[in-house]
Protein backbone atom coordinates (compact mmCIF):
# COMPACT_ATOMS: atom_id res chain seq x y z
CA UNK A 1 0.00 0.00 0.00
CA UNK A 2 1.32 3.43 -0.93
CA UNK A 3 1.54 6.62 1.09
CA UNK A 4 0.44 10.17 0.36
CA UNK A 5 3.25 10.87 -2.13
CA UNK A 6 3.12 9.28 -5.59
CA UNK A 7 6.84 10.02 -6.17
CA UNK A 8 7.87 8.32 -2.93
CA UNK A 9 5.68 5.40 -4.06
CA UNK A 10 7.36 5.49 -7.48
CA UNK A 11 10.78 5.17 -5.84
CA UNK A 12 9.51 1.99 -4.15
CA UNK A 13 8.24 0.64 -7.51
CA UNK A 14 4.58 1.29 -6.73
CA UNK A 15 1.99 3.17 -8.79
CA UNK A 16 1.30 4.59 -12.21
CA UNK A 17 4.35 6.89 -12.25
CA UNK A 18 6.90 4.06 -12.26
CA UNK A 19 9.09 4.39 -15.33
CA UNK A 20 12.49 3.14 -16.42
CA UNK A 21 15.35 4.29 -14.17
CA UNK A 22 18.17 5.86 -16.16
CA UNK A 23 20.36 6.94 -13.24
CA UNK A 24 20.21 6.63 -9.47
CA UNK A 25 22.48 7.51 -6.57
CA UNK A 26 21.96 8.25 -2.88
CA UNK A 27 20.42 11.67 -3.56
CA UNK A 28 18.62 11.63 -6.92
CA UNK A 29 16.96 9.44 -9.50
CA UNK A 30 16.50 10.11 -13.21
CA UNK A 31 13.65 8.27 -14.88
CA UNK A 32 11.84 8.34 -18.20
CA UNK A 33 8.13 8.97 -18.20
CA UNK A 34 6.33 5.62 -18.34
CA UNK A 35 4.41 4.59 -21.43
CA UNK A 36 1.22 4.67 -19.38
CA UNK A 37 1.51 8.45 -18.87
CA UNK A 38 0.33 10.54 -21.81
CA UNK A 39 1.47 9.87 -25.36
CA UNK A 40 4.77 7.98 -25.34
CA UNK A 41 6.97 10.61 -27.01
CA UNK A 42 10.67 9.81 -26.47
CA UNK A 43 12.80 11.93 -24.19
CA UNK A 44 10.62 13.03 -21.27
CA UNK A 45 12.76 12.64 -18.14
CA UNK A 46 12.31 13.41 -14.46
CA UNK A 47 15.08 14.30 -12.01
CA UNK A 48 13.77 13.60 -8.51
CA UNK A 49 15.25 13.74 -5.05
CA UNK A 50 15.21 10.49 -3.10
CA UNK A 51 14.32 12.36 0.06
CA UNK A 52 10.79 13.70 0.24
CA UNK A 53 11.51 17.41 -0.07
CA UNK A 54 8.61 19.44 -1.44
CA UNK A 55 10.39 22.30 -3.24
CA UNK A 56 13.70 23.54 -4.57
CA UNK A 57 14.10 25.75 -1.52
CA UNK A 58 13.84 22.75 0.81
CA UNK A 59 16.70 20.83 -0.80
CA UNK A 60 20.01 20.53 0.98
CA UNK A 61 23.04 21.96 -0.78
CA UNK A 62 24.17 18.42 -1.63
CA UNK A 63 20.76 17.56 -3.09
CA UNK A 64 20.68 20.77 -5.12
CA UNK A 65 24.15 20.02 -6.49
CA UNK A 66 23.12 16.46 -7.37
CA UNK A 67 19.94 17.72 -9.07
CA UNK A 68 21.91 20.26 -11.13
CA UNK A 69 24.45 17.65 -12.19
CA UNK A 70 21.75 15.13 -13.11
CA UNK A 71 19.63 17.68 -15.00
CA UNK A 72 22.62 18.77 -17.08
CA UNK A 73 23.55 15.16 -17.81
CA UNK A 74 19.93 14.42 -18.75
CA UNK A 75 19.80 17.39 -21.13
CA UNK A 76 23.12 16.43 -22.70
CA UNK A 77 22.04 12.80 -23.09
CA UNK A 78 18.78 13.83 -24.80
CA UNK A 79 20.66 16.21 -27.09
CA UNK A 80 23.14 13.53 -28.17
CA UNK A 81 20.78 10.56 -28.42
CA UNK A 82 17.67 12.22 -29.91
CA UNK A 83 19.09 15.35 -31.62
CA UNK A 84 15.90 17.27 -30.79
CA UNK A 85 15.07 20.80 -31.82
CA UNK A 86 15.20 21.85 -28.14
CA UNK A 87 15.71 20.33 -24.71
CA UNK A 88 13.60 22.08 -22.10
CA UNK A 89 13.59 21.93 -18.32
CA UNK A 90 10.99 23.04 -15.81
CA UNK A 91 10.31 22.87 -12.11
CA UNK A 92 6.69 23.59 -11.27
CA UNK A 93 5.73 21.67 -8.13
CA UNK A 94 2.02 22.24 -8.59
CA UNK A 95 0.79 18.67 -8.84
CA UNK A 96 3.01 16.73 -6.41
CA UNK A 97 4.79 18.12 -3.34
CA UNK A 98 8.00 16.12 -3.91
CA UNK A 99 10.83 17.86 -5.75
CA UNK A 100 10.97 16.81 -9.39
CA UNK A 101 12.49 18.57 -12.37
CA UNK A 102 11.21 17.87 -15.86
CA UNK A 103 13.86 17.61 -18.61
CA UNK A 104 12.31 16.92 -21.99
CA UNK A 105 13.00 16.95 -25.70
CA UNK A 106 11.00 18.79 -28.36
CA UNK A 107 11.27 16.77 -31.57
CA UNK A 108 12.41 18.43 -34.80
CA UNK A 109 9.49 19.53 -36.92
CA UNK A 110 7.14 20.18 -34.02
CA UNK A 111 4.83 22.94 -35.28
CA UNK A 112 5.11 26.33 -33.58
CA UNK A 113 1.43 26.05 -32.67
CA UNK A 114 2.23 23.15 -30.30
CA UNK A 115 2.97 24.56 -26.82
CA UNK A 116 6.58 24.16 -25.68
CA UNK A 117 5.35 22.20 -22.67
CA UNK A 118 3.33 19.69 -24.67
CA UNK A 119 4.95 17.94 -27.63
CA UNK A 120 2.43 15.17 -26.90
CA UNK A 121 -0.22 17.42 -28.48
CA UNK A 122 1.45 16.97 -31.88
CA UNK A 123 -0.15 13.93 -33.54
CA UNK A 124 2.89 13.38 -35.77
CA UNK A 125 5.40 13.32 -32.91
CA UNK A 126 7.63 10.24 -32.73
CA UNK A 127 6.33 7.54 -30.40
CA UNK A 128 7.87 4.68 -28.45
CA UNK A 129 6.92 1.13 -27.67
CA UNK A 130 8.31 -0.75 -24.66
CA UNK A 131 11.26 -2.19 -26.58
CA UNK A 132 12.29 1.18 -28.05
CA UNK A 133 11.90 2.84 -24.65
CA UNK A 134 14.22 0.29 -23.05
CA UNK A 135 16.82 0.79 -25.78
CA UNK A 136 16.61 4.59 -25.47
CA UNK A 137 17.00 4.46 -21.69
CA UNK A 138 20.06 2.21 -22.04
CA UNK A 139 21.64 4.74 -24.40
CA UNK A 140 20.74 7.67 -22.14
CA UNK A 141 22.20 5.90 -19.08
CA UNK A 142 25.65 5.80 -20.67
CA UNK A 143 25.82 9.60 -20.45
CA UNK A 144 25.64 9.45 -16.65
CA UNK A 145 28.81 7.37 -16.32
CA UNK A 146 31.03 8.89 -19.01
CA UNK A 147 32.85 12.21 -18.87
CA UNK A 148 31.76 15.07 -21.12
Amino acid sequence: MGNECPICDKHRGIGALVGPVIYADDLVLVTHRPLTEGTPVPGYLFVETRRHAPTLSTLTDAEAQAVGWAARRAAHALHVELAPEFVFSAITGLSVAHFHQHVFARPHGTPASVPWTNADAWPDAPHLDACALGELCDRLAIHFVTEH
